[in-house]
């Protein structure tokens, strides 16, 4: 498993100097190691778990957001999601898992899957660009609209509303 702390952080209850060192500089959160090494012990179970890489947690208020590579979704979800559920009891919070995705539409789609993103706009203002994600008239998003806000704001600097059309 690669996972945004080393190999022997993820094993330790210490942070080595090089992981310490990006949790000061705030490349990394303590999000990122718990989860991290949330993951790590799970893959004593799951084995498929040591085969994937995990690029970024991003904690929301009522979401925890695991950002994998691309194909690393369906182990990290497990067989009828038993591994995500095990990481929301511990995590105390529901977890999503996401794939990196080189454009904003995709990793949005990611996000609130299995709801379809029919389009997505961007509203120029004065002083600064909204997102607004348009999903299907009847469909929900499955996190909050606040969490998934808060999520987009953290990784691309951006305010977001979801317009069902």
């Amino acid at each position: 498993m690669k996972a945004p702390i080393c190999g022997v952080c993820l094993n330790s209850d210490m942070l080595c100097m090089a992981c310490k060192k990006k949790l000061d500089e705030g490349k990394i959160t303590e999000c990122d190691i718990k989860v991290s090494r949330l993951i790590s012990e799970a893959a004593k179970t799951f084995r498929q778990l040591n085969e994937v890489t995990i690029n970024k947690v991003i904690e929301g208020r009522n979401v925890v957001v695991v950002m994998c590579n691309k194909g690393d979704s369906s182990k990290l979800i497990g067989k009828e999601g038993v591994i995500t559920k095990k990481l929301s009891r511990a995590a105390g919070k529901s977890v999503r898992i996401v794939e990196v995705s080189g454009d904003i539409k995709s990793f949005i789609q990611n996000l609130v899957h299995p709801v379809p993103v029919v389009g997505l706009n961007v509203l120029y203002q004065a002083d600064r660009e909204i997102l607004k994600v348009i999903i299907p008239r009847d469909r929900g998003i499955p996190i909050p609209q606040a969490s998934f806000a808060e999520i987009v704001r953290i990784v691309f600097g951006k305010d977001s509303v979801i317009v069902n059309e």
